[in-house]
């Protein structure tokens, strides 16, 4: 029956997925795939009620009725309409890649359909490849750092040679490592020619065998990249794909080879370039007026051989690609690579980890989830400030103590994940503190010897200092935070773990990952087993390059760039069943960066969505990313096209979390704050929300000018990379030019009485006016002793809906999106809550400051309601946006 049922299932889904395109409904392509199953496996005598049951559960696990989510698009035109998902029906490349994920991958019906839909989206904004006629298409698909996006270029590219296009080059990466890995998945799941030590087919070939007609011509495998000596003539009116490295080098003999075959062959063939890591060497970073940069130069160029030619990005993020000028254009080059046709969002994958996993994302100071940030304290954090250069690789003498720490807790999650049946997955720990080679390799001497030692205890001592050690760790972090992780998660005793330990230490590996060192991150090696390894390395790491099973990092080096940073985050990718198990090591300012990052990306992320339904273009989303009030976006030099002049605030929650570490910083706020509320004091009405203990004294009609002159007094922190006091009080004038902020309510938040922290009341007096106790607040702040740090992340100051206390409680009470609560606030209305801060917190107390009744931490949270300000007058783009 288990052959029956297979050869049933395989038939409905193939014909399911091809009939959808043909037939209105969902229903209708089922029901005829179900008929055509029948009719094949009509010869096996299988019960009537059994084929009814697989019928059912045919219907169920492919979604039938279940509407696809759309992928999101911003456009510059509409589409001509040559492409149309009827094209694929009974396709070779496309079908066989299709199945490969569900057959083979095993791989989630909605994700595959996901990749159906996006890839159909980006293929209706391609040229047609069967008209002769000229096109240049150019667009920037958005996905998610370690997400997937190579299984969505690889679906792209089959369906690319499915409907006609003869040459596809893959951009992929800086380094020979990603180069290598991208060919090694294309080979696999486009190409079909790869083959275990067997002989026996590994990938889509599995699905179906190349036929004559199906054959993919390659100029580069695995080993080999694109040489000034090529391999052979091929005939590129053949199918051809090609994987590149962005090298100079690499790329002019590309651009060679091809003039060369154009010349000899009179080639006119349509040509698909996709570029992976669209946003790294791709923009041009010349100065005004200058030639452009050599990899952005060479692309160019092998784009203008052709005169039917698509160049599709990819990037998580697309900062840099979209604040190019979209004009940009030199004789010899031709246009800049600005996706001036389309840009494409992936949607969030399931089971995918990312930035609303690993942080704070909505801003809550109650927050439930256990952190997973670990932040580096002194010991650590000394080893490696004192390491500036190559030279200094020699002060790397021995492995500092959270540098070890971060080693056991790696070791117990392999542990751990054998336990829970993960058994022979691969797993990674990244230590990235140094772009300079030779400082890595004396990282990884050091964590070599002492992950020798750590192994030789556990193996011979179990009574010894580090099994104890990794005892306290399991115990005292591992398991509390699993059992606060949100779902059931399987607890096993210490003895059980300890036995794993001593067996799987034994399997773990110590690589050095730079162009220095002979080491490899083969997953593909290791398959049947599972690699164990501690990736010890820099550059290489931080972009593109996959660590399968990533759980543990160490991680040391910092950027202020939206996107250097984004993409140094490895940790982010899929971790079903050992999430809780995964830990960042860094400093609390990095921790701080990302979280603010996350939040900017997330914002970004919801507004993308909101101009692809209301049909805008990449330019307009271009104009959002300029006006957002936060960190820097990317290099300079790949901003030179933007120049920003205004920031916008509205439906925004903006709340101070960064003060500076000085005691004049505080004492000034204070004053400030004492004289702004001496102001009001006659007009305070003390209220509670619902149920809640929280005090609010709150006075409603408070003209703008009260406000701005507070405002304007008040300090945020020097270069704050989120709430700039200056900017908002400008944002305040220009909208009050509309009519809009032009009244505001405005709260002084007490504490509660008791606080679960476990801290005294504090009172806190303001001239005569005096409230019972500040708030607590950066309990959670990563890094409770700030000595020596010039800036404190406190984290969250507003609790949940705590912003919308001057809303009607009735009607907000369903309403879960924040943004469209913020909307029913009238435009003339601002909403500004003061936080008087418990100084007793410890990252207050570390200062040693003199806090008392009279001079306590001020924070403040400002809720910004709609506003009709016209974008198009807020920022300037050279020749860009008008």
């Amino acid at each position: 029956m288990n052959e029956a049922r297979g050869l049933f299932e395989q038939t409905f889904a193939t014909n399911y997925m091809n009939l959808r395109s043909v037939f209105p409904s969902q229903e209708k392509a089922a029901e005829q795939a179900v008929d055509l199953a029948k009719l094949v496996i009509q010869g096996l005598k299988v019960e009537a009620s059994l084929i009814e049951q697989w019928s059912l559960e045919m219907y169920m696990k492919y979604n039938v009725n279940f509407d696809i989510i759309k992928t999101p698009v911003l456009r510059l035109e509409g589409v001509s309409g040559w492409y149309s998902s009827k094209l694929l029906l009974g396709a070779f490349f496309w079908t066989r890649y299709r199945d490969y994920l569900l057959r083979i991958k095993h791989w989630d019906q909605e994700a595959v359909d996901s990749i159906d839909d996006s890839t159909n989206e980006i293929m209706r904004s391609l040229g047609n490849p069967n008209e002769n006629h000229s096109f240049d298409k150019r667009g920037l698909v958005l996905g998610y750092v370690q997400s997937g996006k190579t299984a969505n270029f690889t679906g792209l590219i089959n369906k690319a040679f499915d409907v006609g296009y003869k040459l596809v080059i893959v951009l992929s990466g800086v380094h020979n490592d990603l180069r290598a890995q991208t060919q090694l998945r294309l080979d696999e799941e486009v190409i079909g020619s790869r083959v275990d030590r067997e002989g026996k087919p590994v990938g889509v070939a599995q699905i179906y065998a190349n036929t004559p007609n199906h054959i993919i011509s390659t100029w580069t495998t695995v080993e080999r990249d694109i040489s000034s000596e090529p391999s052979g003539i091929f005939n590129l009116n053949q199918r051809t794909l090609m994987v590149v490295k962005k090298n100079s080098i690499v790329l002019e003999s590309l651009k060679n080879q091809l003039e060369y075959q154009k010349s000899l062959f009179k080639l006119d063939i349509p040509v698909l370039i996709v570029d992976d890591e669209a946003d790294q060497a791709s923009v041009d970073t010349s100065k005004q007026d200058e030639d452009p940069k050599t990899i952005n130069k060479l692309i160019r160029q092998i784009l203008e051989i052709f005169n039917r030619r698509c160049y599709v990005g990819y990037t998580a993020t697309p900062f840099a690609n979209l604040l190019i000028s979209a004009e940009a254009k030199t004789e010899e080059e031709g246009k800049d690579l600005y996706p001036k046709d389309f840009l494409v969002g992936l949607l969030k994958p399931k089971e995918y980890c990312g930035p609303e996993e690993f942080f704070n994302v909505e801003e809550e100071s109650d927050d439930p989830r256990p952190s997973l940030i670990r932040p580096l304290r002194d010991p650590d954090i000394e080893v490696f400030t004192g390491i500036k250069t190559k030279g200094d690789a020699g002060k790397f003498e021995e492995v500092p103590p959270q540098m070890e720490e971060s080693i056991l807790r790696f070791l117990l999650t392999i542990a751990v994940r054998n336990l829970r049946g993960q058994r022979n997955k691969h797993n990674s720990m990244l230590i990235h503190t140094s772009r300079f080679k030779d400082v890595q390799s004396s990282v990884k001497d050091g964590v070599d010897k002492v992950f020798k030692e750590i192994t030789k205890q556990i193996q011979y001592n179990k009574n010894g200092e580090i099994v104890e050690v990794i005892k306290v760790i399991y115990e005292e972090d591992v398991i509390p935070t699993s059992r606060e992780w949100p779902g059931y998660i399987q607890e096993f005793s210490w003895e059980e773990v300890y036995q794993e330990l001593r067996e799987s230490s034994k399997k773990v590996r110590v690589f050095e990952i730079n162009g220095n060192s002979k080491d490899a991150l083969d997953y593909h090696q290791y398959k049947e087993d599972g690699l164990n390894v501690i990736a010890v390395g820099g550059d290489k790491l931080s972009r593109g390059l996959t660590l399968e099973g990533l759980s543990i990092t160490y991680y040391f080096r910092n950027t202020l760039m939206y996107d250097t940073l984004m993409q140094m985050g490895r940790w982010f990718g899929y971790r079903k069943g050992y999430m809780d198990l995964c830990r960042i090591y860094t400093t609390a300012e990095i921790a701080s960066n990302f979280e603010h990052l996350a939040i900017a990306m997330i914002e970004l992320r919801k507004e993308f969505d909101r101009l692809a339904l209301a049909n805008k273009t990449p330019l307009e989303y271009a104009v959002k990313m300029l006006s957002h009030p936060t960190m820097t976006l990317t290099s300079p030099l790949k901003m030179k096209n933007a120049a920003i002049t205004n920031i916008i605030y509205r439906l925004t929650l903006q709340q101070t979390r960064i003060y500076e570490n000085k005691e004049t910083f505080f004492s000034h706020n204070m004053k400030v704050t004492e004289n702004f509320i001496s102001e009001l004091s006659s007009r305070f009405t003390k209220t509670h929300i619902g149920t809640g203990k929280t005090g609010y004294y709150m006075v409603p009609e408070v003209e703008v000018n009260t406000v701005l002159n507070f405002l304007s007094e008040y300090k945020t922190s020097q270069g704050a990379d989120k709430v700039d006091s200056g900017k908002i009080v400008n944002y305040i004038r220009r909208v009050n030019e509309n009519g809009e902020l032009l009244h505001w309510t405005v709260a002084v938040v007490e504490g509660e009485p008791r606080d679960k922290s476990g801290l005294e009341k504090f009172p806190v007096q303001f001239g005569k006016f005096k409230i019972d106790s500040a708030v607590v607040r950066g309990v959670k702040a990563e890094n409770n002793n700030n000595q020596g740090q010039t800036k404190i992340d406190i984290r969250a100051i507003v609790a949940s809906r705590q912003e919308f206390i001057d809303l009607d409680q009735a009607t907000i009470k369903n309403m879960k999106d924040k943004q469209d609560i913020r909307n029913l606030r009238p435009k003339e209305k601002g909403m500004l809550l003061i936080y008087p801060l418990h100084p007793k917190v410890k990252v207050f107390e570390s200062l040693s400051f003199n806090f008392s009744e009279k001079m306590v931490p001020i924070g403040i949270a400002i809720s910004f309601p709609n506003s009709e300000l016209d974008d198009s007058k807020i920022y300037e783009v050279n020749k860009t946006i008008k």
